[in-house]
């Protein structure tokens, strides 16, 4: 029989969890730590590239090839509500949204060609803006610590979204899409970002009414957005990715389960193409779901699922 050991804190399991990450928690925070199968030795068993031998040559050439994650992250003045009220968790929803977001991303830090996973952080209330478009290797080479990430996004939040007083979903969406298409292209000199590069893709199995398998060629990109509240203002919400392929995922932060913006991120999130008809829409209203939220931004960050059940069923990033 298997056993695996914890990349981190090294506790040893007979077998491996559900999601495939240490579950020695607070001792090991999530996220940080993942199983690997134990060889006969005790040591690791190697994945497929170290047992190749160092001198393999990689199967895909990654110069000039690029997986890009757009974050539109809502900044508005609810944010700075207590985020779970009915509970004793003492965070507000910028405070959440920071640490989650953080270390989502923080643990894609030792994840293979990390200077080719790019990050489009931009937040929106009233109006879309851009922060900056990085990739995960230059993040951890600014910040150094994930606290310190997790700083600059909050503060970021509650002092720089523009229109903090409403919340307009429409306008958050076309400016991911612009965002995207420009990915597509091969071009983000306008986002101050690389051009002249492939967008990664990646081949996806999807299964038809019948069953039938069908292989389907997917860029390497994710959209998220998530809200607190709902779409505040006279226009319509389009969503342009509803044509297509979709990568939007969406998230509803927060405990009134009333809420109009519910049903307005469900509407607008993907169709799942491992799951369908899941969708990519993600509730967290509960601290019970912080790890799910963590989950998501690791997720997305890293291009690696559409839907709450690839967020289960997914491995973590290699070493």
């Amino acid at each position: 029989m298997p056993r695996y050991i914890c990349t981190n804190c090294k506790t040893e399991y007979e077998a491996k969890t559900a999601d495939g990450f240490c579950s020695n928690q607070p001792t090991c925070e999530y996220g940080s730590g993942w199983l690997k199968e134990i060889a006969e030795s005790g040591e690791s068993a190697p994945d497929a590239a170290t047992a190749a031998g160092s001198e393999a040559e990689p199967p895909i050439s990654f110069d000039r090839e690029i997986g890009l994650c757009i974050l539109m992250m809502d900044g508005s003045l609810s944010m700075g509500e207590k985020a779970f009220p009915t509970t004793d968790y003492p965070g507000n929803k910028y405070q959440l949204i920071a640490t989650n977001a953080a270390g989502g991303i923080w643990s894609l830090k030792n994840v293979t060609h990390s200077e080719s996973a790019y990050i489009a952080l931009c937040i929106f209330a009233g109006k879309p803006d851009l922060v900056w478009v990085k990739s995960v290797q230059e993040i951890i080479q600014l910040f150094e610590t994930r606290d310190k990430f997790a700083d600059f996004i909050r503060t970021t939040l509650e002092t720089k979204t523009p229109e903090p007083g409403v919340t307009n979903i429409n306008t958050a969406v076309n400016f991911a899409w612009q965002i995207y298409e420009a990915y597509l292209k091969g071009d983000l000199t306008a986002y101050g970002a690389p051009d002249n590069f492939k967008p990664l893709s990646h081949k996806v199995v999807c299964h038809d009414s019948q069953g039938a398998e069908e292989y389907v060629s997917i860029p390497n990109a994710r959209v998220l957005i998530y809200t607190d509240g709902e779409h505040n203002v006279t226009a319509a919400v389009k969503n342009p990715f509803e044509n297509g392929r979709s990568v939007l995922l969406s998230a509803f932060v927060g405990e009134d389960e009333e809420s109009a913006g519910i049903k307005q991120m469900q509407r607008i999130a993907n169709v799942c193409p491992k799951h369908a008809p899941a969708k990519g829409f993600f509730l967290i209203n509960s601290p019970e779901r912080i790890q799910t939220l963590k989950g998501l931004f690791r997720m997305a960050s890293g291009a690696s699922g559409f839907c709450p059940s690839c967020l289960s069923s997914e491995p973590p990033p290699s070493e």
